[in-house]
């Protein structure tokens, strides 16, 4: 049984950012992903269109924002898909 607050499935940019989020407004958050972190910024050579950044790897772009993540307290599973989701309680 998870003791998390938030549970992220998928480690993309969209991952990463919803944990930074929630780790920053102090919810324990855990992101799962079943492959490495960064989703297809690990396919992509250049990232031209990221703000703050005129040009940068995708490989480099996904570690800087797995690492200002954990910054925050991100929990992050590697190689961990999720096998079922089981809504417990009230939201």
């Amino acid at each position: 049984m998870s003791n998390h607050d938030v549970v992220i499935v998928g480690g993309g940019p969209a991952g990463l950012a919803a944990g930074l989020y929630t780790s920053r407004m102090n919810l324990k958050t855990l992101l799962l992903d079943r492959g490495p972190l960064g989703g297809q910024l690990l396919n992509t050579e250049l990232v031209e269109d990221y703000p703050g950044y005129e040009s940068i790897l995708g490989t480099e772009l996904a570690t800087k924002m797995g690492d200002h993540a954990r910054k925050f307290g991100l929990e992050v599973r590697e190689f961990e898909p999720v096998k079922e989701i089981d809504k417990e309680g009230t939201t």
